[in-house]
């Protein structure tokens, strides 16, 4: 009687009604997902090979940066747009136009509905109106391949970790400048900042390592070792949980913010890098893409509990509610 009980429970909790957001790096689009059993509800073309992802305050509109190529080591120009998306009528309604600036990769939206958004050529942080479509200012980052970008919650202050310079770079948004570039070595990928606001945390791929960084000094604290090449970072809406994607391993690891160490870790395919969280704290994915697939799993037991096929290439997510 107990396991049926605990299997009606299942079905209801993964059948809450929620939407996931994906980006097909090899299909040109996004997909939308239902959370519950994993069945494609639409599928919308984009720019060419399009790499993050951001929506809008009031969840209407997605962001998505056009990078144009399949690796961020090739040498050619790339896209220069982010496509709009309207998830209400399932279909792209615009493109913002980042003229001279080639390659864009990570996107944030601040508070203010600003888009931050990191271009590989020239590098730089690009800020973005997206009401007018047009770009407010330009911060050179002055380090090769800004890759991800983590903003304060006040917007003063973003890091961009630079996957071509083995360095995190923290920008004064204010002056509109660069003041610290930290060195963590390897290839850095992933970026998060921690609750407080007081700990940005740099994945670094091939130094097997997250990289803790003191915001106050902009200075590297420790580096937490963890084999299988880390490339994202996402924090679980408890703000007690690190989550890490392993891409070479395949693997999931769930890094304690209190010990600095690794509490859980299970497989979820090949390739895994993008990740995302509900904003209740049930459930996470992780897009595995080799696979072609996204998996979801319990944030109370860490199990993956669906697969969720896609098109090609899955990497960035967003949770929709």
């Amino acid at each position: 009687m107990a396991k049926l009980v605990f299997l009606s429970f299942l079905a209801v909790s993964l059948c809450a009604g929620e939407t996931i957001l994906v980006a097909h790096k090899w299909a040109d689009s996004v997909g939308i997902y239902d959370a519950g059993s994993g069945q494609s509800i639409a599928v919308i073309p984009v720019g060419k090979k399009p790499h993050e992802l951001a929506l809008s305050p009031d969840l209407r509109l997605a962001y998505v940066t056009n990078y144009g190529l399949d690796l961020y080591t090739e040498t050619a120009p790339g896209g220069n747009t982010l496509s709009i998306v309207d998830l209400k009528l399932r279909q792209t309604i615009g493109e913002i136009d980042l003229g001279k600036f080639r390659r864009p990769h990570g996107i944030e939206r601040g508070a203010s509905g600003k888009l931050y958004v990191t271009c590989d050529l020239p590098p730089s942080l690009v800020v973005v109106d997206p009401l007018t479509r047009r770009i407010l200012r330009s911060i050179d980052v002055g380090q090769a391949l800004p890759h991800m970008v983590a903003l304060t919650e006040r917007e003063d202050k973003a890091y961009t970790v630079n996957s071509g310079a083995g360095t995190v770079t923290a920008i004064d948004l204010r002056a509109g400048k660069a003041v610290k570039h930290i060195r963590i070595d390897g290839v850095p990928m992933g970026l998060a900042l921690s609750p407080d606001g007081r700990r940005v945390y740099a994945a670094n791929r091939t130094g097997d390592a997250v990289a803790v960084i003191d915001t106050r000094r902009d200075q590297l604290i420790t580096k937490i070792q963890i084999p299988g090449q880390p490339v994202r970072l996402l924090l679980t809406p408890d703000k007690k949980h690190l989550l890490v994607s392993l891409i070479e391993a395949g693997d999931l690891a769930v890094l304690s913010l209190e010990t600095n160490k690794v509490v859980r870790r299970f497989h979820a395919g090949a390739r895994v890098e993008g990740m995302g969280v509900d904003a209740a704290g049930r459930f996470g994915y992780i897009s595995a893409q080799a696979d072609d697939k996204v998996v979801k799993f319990s944030l109370a037991d860490w199990k993956p509990v669906l697969e969720i096929k896609t098109a090609a290439r899955p990497d960035p997510i967003a949770v929709l509610p």
